[in-house]
């Protein structure tokens, strides 16, 4: 048994010194986990110079973070990476992108970003010179999607390998993403619609596009994005998603994209931050749901999906 998830901010936390990479509540005290590690590239307002910086400045404390904890995790990139890893009874962290700010609309800075390791974009988290971001629903803006240099920036990470990640982005940038994408994309961070109401949730069309091209879904526990009424905002709600796409799709593109150190210390109430909030997925999902599916929402899913496409 591991644990796989596609999405936490702990770098940013990192980068405030407000906690370490590795703390109690982030990474599982049972089991091995694969953790995606986001490198969030840019606030709204700041300029691509400025967003370039701190991401730079990010990889450079990921590094030091990762030399500190060596005998705990190790940088990964490829699925031979994460075998390696796991075989040596380490955690591995898969450092990712969200946002296409610090890039400064630069193949080159793409590539650059490429060779440290980085496999996964997020092409939004605000509006940005690459595509609209999901907020346009929110404040009744026009959705015009990717732009022409969003387009090229896809293009030209389908020639590197790049998996690129729709959480953040607006409908018609998912749908345009869907339409250029060569590999399959995921959502790293992100619920359903159909539970949820919120413009960060994915429609079930979307959905199934996405799990029709291959992707994997990661649910997420950012309280609107579980339910958008206060009362329901808990550990049992959160998991009305996983039981959405059970009955709507299946088993086989579902896992988890928590958002831990995302959500601005606003967690479900029922979780206890003493403790991994993993291993309490676990326990939760021990007591309603077969082994079969424990297994393939906690690791199966994304360990096959990066089989085939983590180069």
């Amino acid at each position: 048994m591991y644990i796989v998830d596609s999405h936490c901010d702990s770098i940013m936390r990192v980068a405030e010194r407000t906690f370490p990479l590795i703390n109690p509540y982030n990474i599982s005290q049972k089991y091995q986990q694969v953790q995606m590690y986001a490198m969030f590239a840019g606030m709204p307002g700041e300029d691509a110079m400025a967003s370039y910086r701190r991401v730079t400045r990010y990889i450079g404390l990921f590094s030091i973070a990762i030399e500190n904890e060596k005998d705990k995790i190790v940088k990964v990139s490829s699925y031979a990476d994460i075998e390696k890893a796991l075989a040596e009874g380490k955690h591995a962290a898969l450092v990712t992108i969200e946002g296409p700010t610090g890039l400064r609309g630069d193949p080159e800075i793409f590539r650059e970003f490429y060779n440290f390791g980085i496999r996964i974009f997020g092409l939004a988290w605000h509006d940005s010179d690459l595509a609209c971001c999901n907020k346009v629903l929110d404040e009744g803006r026009e959705d015009t999607g990717l732009t022409e240099k969003g387009k090229e920036i896809v293009k030209f990470g389908n020639e590197l390998g790049i998996i690129f990640d729709v959480s953040h982005l607006s409908d018609k940038s998912f749908w345009d993403l869907i339409e250029i994408a060569k590999k399959p994309v995921i959502a790293t961070h992100s619920n359903f619609r159909a539970v949820s109401n919120h413009s960060r949730n994915l429609t079930d069309d979307m959905a199934k596009a996405l799990i029709d091209k291959g992707g994997v879904i990661g649910l997420n526990i950012f309280k609107p994005a579980v339910s958008t009424d206060p009362a329901k905002q808990d550990l049992p709600y959160f998991f009305k998603h996983l039981d959405h796409c059970l009955e709507k799709f299946g088993d086989n593109n579902i896992a988890f994209g928590g958002d831990i150190d995302g959500v601005d210390g606003d967690y479900l109430p029922s979780l206890d931050l003493n403790r991994s909030i993993h291993d309490q997925f676990i326990e939760f999902m021990q007591k309603h749901y077969s082994e079969s599916v424990i297994e393939k929402v906690a690791y199966k899913n994304y360990m096959e999906f990066f089989k085939k496409y983590l180069d």
